[in-house]
């Protein structure tokens, strides 16, 4: 069986990963798959580090803008 992805870092690299493989894909099917799952495991890396982050994210924002 394949094995679970819990950190963000990792979620991340692999998504590009998949990127990069679904660029490579012959068929069109495929990629469209591939980069569904991509964003699909971005966002949920982004998911995970604002949760981490909590209320802090916010502000953290506040000082970005």
């Amino acid at each position: 069986m394949g094995q679970t992805i819990t950190s963000a870092t990792d979620m991340i690299s692999y998504a590009g990963e998949l990127r990069r493989v679904a660029n490579r894909a012959p068929a069109t099917e495929l990629a469209q798959k591939m980069q569904q799952s991509a964003n699909q495991l971005e966002k949920a890396a982004i998911n995970q580090v604002a949760k981490a982050a909590g209320p802090r994210l916010g502000a953290l924002l506040d000082k970005m803008v």
